[in-house]
This record gives structure tokens, C-alpha cells and sequence, in this order.
């Protein structure tokens, strides 16, 4: 389009990236609230039951019907992206809690930057340069300290079932974004967006009705606007801007950000929850920073 700056869209995209990274740390805190309540299934499951429908009502008012047509041979892959964005990946992971500690679950989900690295230079030609390497490694690094204290340790012994989930987590958020960023250029981001979470939702509901689950009007207020922020917040408004980055830059980079989960995650537990802070966390912190400023060098 004409007078479209490049720089100034970059930098919207990589701003919009860091702050929905925030929206996927704080979804800790909110799964935290809505687990007084409910199971971590039914957390799953209702997060997109809200998602799915409203995104489609949202989709309709503002483009129509004519969003939705896509060429069928390309439902394998959006099948293959709610499986792996959506339903395998929230079953196993709210499961995977269950056998692991806080800890180990996340300081491993970040592995998926380097599976999308080294994904992304196989099936997408991407090149995988020293400053992506390096950057990875450093941000690695900050996580290991913001999450574990200084304890760079895995606690694996009886842990080691949750860890290898959370290991296949990552693996199936990497082959999401490699998807994802295949077809990126071919539908609008809020096509691709919609099938995932209609299909997704879809594959959640066997787990809902063969696990326990209440009238979600019998759930307290602080349960609801938990369930109502991982809808609207870390569901429809943070897998767009995804989708929208996947689409103009390389998934190894996009990847890159997830490492502000966890950051976002320790500060708005020191500031909800009242969570301690301590001199390792902060330099956790600035290494995360550093390690993605220097993967984001050309």
C-alpha cells in the first residue's frame, strides 16, 4: 500500500508481540485464580467455548461470510494447527501440571524456540544465523534464572512424565507456528484464526464432557473474569497478532518472544499475587532482553 512504512509496521508487530506474550504470562495468574474453582480441563474447554463463537460473531459483523471460504485442500493443515495450537496442546499442558513442578514446566515450554529454529531453517529456508543462536541461548539462560531462583536444576525424579509432556507442549507449538506460518500469506489472519479455534474446540469437548465440570453460573466472579481474559486476551487477541507475525516475519523470530512469558509471569505474580522477587529474577530478566535483542539483529 502506498505511503506504508516497513520500519514503523515492524515495529508494531514486534510491540505487539511482546505485549500478547505478557497476555500468555498473565494467563499463569489467571489459570492460578480459575483452579480454586474448576478443573484445569474445564479451564481449557471453557476458554474456547467463549472464544470460538465470539470470534465468529466478531468475524461476521466485520467482514461477512465471504472470510470463511478457503480451498479444501488446505483443511488438513488448519486441522493440524487446531490440534497442535489448540487441543493437544491445553489438554496435555493443564494435564502435564499435574505431574510436574511449576519450575520444570516452565522453564522446558521454552524450548520451543529452538524446535521452531531449527524447524523453521529445515521446512522454511530460514537462516539460522549466530545472532539468532546466540540471542536463543542467551534468553534461555535469563529464563533458566527468572523461573528456578538460581537453582539451575531440574527436579526430574518423579517429575519425569509432566516433563516429557511438556517437552511434546513445545514440540506441538513449534509445528503449529511452522504451519501456520506456511499459510500465513495465503488466507487473512481471522480465516486462519477462526478454523483453528472451531476445529480446536471441537477436538476440547470429548475432554470436557469425560472429565468433571459445574454450571459455569455456579462459578464465583474472580473464576469468571479469570475465564474471560483467557478468552478474549490470551485467546482471539493474542493468536491474531501471532498469526499476523507469523506472516511477516520468520517463525524463528517470532518464536523468540515466548521468552517474555515467563518475565511477565514472576512480575504480575510479585504485583497480583504477592509473590517474592528476588536479585537472580531481575537478572534473569535482563538477560531475556538482551538474548532477544540480539537475535533480532540482522
Amino acid at each position: 500500500m502506498a505511503g506504508e512504512n516497513p520500519q514503523q509496521n515492524h515495529a508494531l508487530i514486534l510491540i505487539g508481540l511482546f505485549i500478547i506474550n505478557v497476555f500468555w504470562g498473565g494467563s499463569f495468574i489467571a489459570n492460578a485464580i480459575a483452579l480454586k474453582s474448576m478443573g484445569p480441563i474445564e479451564i481449557a474447554a471453557l476458554r474456547f467455548f467463549i472464544a470460538a463463537p465470539l470470534l465468529v460473531i466478531v468475524t461476521l459483523a466485520w467482514k461477512g461470510w465471504s472470510i470463511f471460504r478457503i480451498d479444501l485442500k488446505d483443511l488438513g493443515v488448519l486441522i493440524i494447527m487446531a490440534l497442535t495450537g489448540v487441543t493437544l496442546q491445553y489438554v496435555i499442558q493443564v494435564t502435564a501440571q499435574n505431574y510436574t513442578t511449576a519450575i520444570n514446566a516452565s522453564l522446558l515450554i521454552n524450548t520451543s524456540v529452538f524446535f521452531i529454529m531449527f524447524l523453521s531453517a529445515m521446512f522454511l529456508a530460514e537462516k539460522l544465523s549466530v545472532h539468532k543462536v546466540l540471542g536463543a541461548v542467551i534468553g534461555f539462560g535469563g529464563v533458566a534464572l527468572l523461573v528456578s531462583g538460581g537453582n539451575l536444576s531440574l527436579d526430574v525424579g518423579l517429575h519425569v512424565i509432566g516433563d516429557a509432556m511438556i517437552l511434546f507442549c513445545a514440540l506441538l507449538w513449534s509445528v503449529y507456528s511452522i504451519y501456520g506460518k506456511k499459510i500465513a500469506a495465503k488466507y487473512d489472519p481471522l480465516t486462519v484464526l477462526n478454523y483453528l479455534f472451531i476445529l480446536g474446540t471441537i477436538g476440547i469437548i470429548p475432554f470436557y464432557l469425560l472429565t468433571p465440570h459445574q454450571n459455569p453460573a455456579s462459578l464465583p466472579l474472580d473464576a469468571l473474569g479469570a475465564i474471560v481474559f483467557l478468552s478474549i486476551f490470551c485467546s482471539i487477541i493474542a493468536y491474531l497478532i501471532y498469526n499476523v507475525a507469523l506472516e511477516k516475519m520468520d517463525a524463528s523470530r517470532v518464536a523468540l518472544f515466548i521468552y517474555v512469558v515467563p518475565l511477565s509471569t514472576i512480575i504480575l505474580a510479585w504485583l497480583i499475587l504477592g509473590e517474592s522477587m528476588t536479585l537472580l529474577s531481575i537478572i534473569g530478566g535482563i538477560a531475556v532482553c538482551a538474548g532477544m535483542y540480539i537475535a533480532e539483529r540482522k
